[in-house]
């Protein structure tokens, strides 16, 4: 991807300037005051730095440069200014999340400076972001795929939650999503050092002895201790490690909304309605966080546009969920109801077809189609 420049000042001949001096070292593109730059990022793209006058008509420096935070905050974000007084500085600084604050008139030589500065930080944001969206996420997808060969419903369990969770974060309008669905991949790593039997009852929504139930419950340190070995997920590894915690000790919304998709993932195991299994955690307000359990509600509610689907194994397609258990040719489990079709559940699906055999038809859970439009 290029990586632009854009200027921002009410000046024509302050942005020509601009162009004239720095068109030989980067693609650069202006625009005559804030709103105006607004609309361009919006129709062309994110630009990897942005460089604005404080002093402008309709929307200053200040204003502009914190609606670029807010709307693109991997845009690094210079300001020019005549008025370079305290007051302004730290407006621009707490507002707009300013990288650099440089004085005008500025030499050709400070700002060529100030924006390869700007350049090479957007760079290191960049690379962090394909570190965590990209390596991480693949490594952690992995871990989570090992689970299903070690622990099948545990991992149902994960995917399960993991689709809830993305949905909450959604619905309660929080930052940094991809932290939330890598929790939920993860929730469930402890489990493969439970006895399977305690695992099996808990999951089908049985109840557990003291014993039993204190055994279930260090999972998720289990868990937690296992992960923080992993750089850069300190977030995440606090979610998982806890999400059993009593809401009173717990301030980690993550592990909450955890709480709330796992257990009530659980109760529809146990031939709870989706509507008695709400109703229930609406019930404790003590163990489960009003404002999660509204999010989950309507989470639970777009999954409700979906409808089951009996296919084979080609019309199989990522995002699909199981009601049914797949069966190999003689009977046997190869992949438990409720799951989500992954892409390498897909893969793993065309290798039994060729070696055990796989009994269709499926049946799935998947987005209604729209009606055939008639008119």
């Amino acid at each position: 991807m290029s990586e632009r420049i854009l200027f921002v000042d009410d000046e024509k001949f302050v942005l020509e300037t601009f162009r004239r001096n720095l068109r030989r070292h980067f693609e650069i593109e202006t625009a005559d005051g804030g709103l105006a730059a607004l609309r361009l990022m919006e129709t062309g793209g994110p630009f990897a730095v942005v460089v604005s006058d404080l002093k402008m008509p309709t929307m200053d420096g200040v204003e502009f440069l914190g609606a670029v935070k807010s709307r693109w905050p991997d845009t690094v974000r210079i300001m020019l200014t005549g008025h370079a007084d305290l007051e302004t500085a730290m407006s621009a600084v707490n507002k707009g999340a300013i990288f650099r604050l440089l004085t005008k008139p500025c030499a050709p030589d400070a700002l060529l400076a100030a924006v390869n500065d700007g350049l090479r930080q957007h760079r290191l944001v960049m690379a962090e972001r394909q570190l965590l969206h990209g390596t991480l996420r693949g490594c952690i997808q992995v871990l989570s795929e090992m689970l299903t060969l070690a622990s099948p419903k545990a991992f149902g369990r994960a995917e399960k939650a993991k689709t809830l969770v993305a949905d909450m974060a959604q619905i309660l309008g929080f930052e940094g999503a991809w932290k939330f669905e890598l929790a939920a991949m993860l929730c469930q790593v402890g489990c493969v050092s439970l006895p399977r039997e305690i695992l099996d009852r808990k999951i089908a929504g049985q109840e557990l002895s003291a014993d039993e139930q204190a055994v279930f419950l260090m999972h998720p340190t289990i868990a937690g201790n296992l992960l923080r070995h992993i750089p850069r997920l300190e977030e995440v590894v606090e979610m998982v490690a806890g999400q059993e915690l009593p809401l009173a000790r717990n301030p980690s919304v993550g592990s909450r909304m955890l709480k709330a998709a796992l257990d009530f993932s659980d109760m529809e195991s146990a031939g709870l309605s989706v509507e008695g299994a709400l109703q229930r955690m609406r019930d404790l307000p003590a163990v489960y966080d009003g404002r999660i359990v509204a999010a989950l509600a309507e989470a639970v509610e777009r999954r409700r546009s979906c409808e089951i689907r009996s296919v084979g194994i080609a019309e199989l397609a990522e995002g699909m969920v199981l009601v049914e258990p797949v069966l190999s040719e003689k009977g046997a489990v190869l992949m438990e109801k409720g799951q989500p079709i992954t892409l390498s559940a897909l893969e793993r699906f065309r290798n039994f077809g060729v070696i055990l055999g796989v009994k269709e038809p499926i049946y799935v859970l998947a987005k209604k189609e729209p009606p055939d439009n008639l008119c």
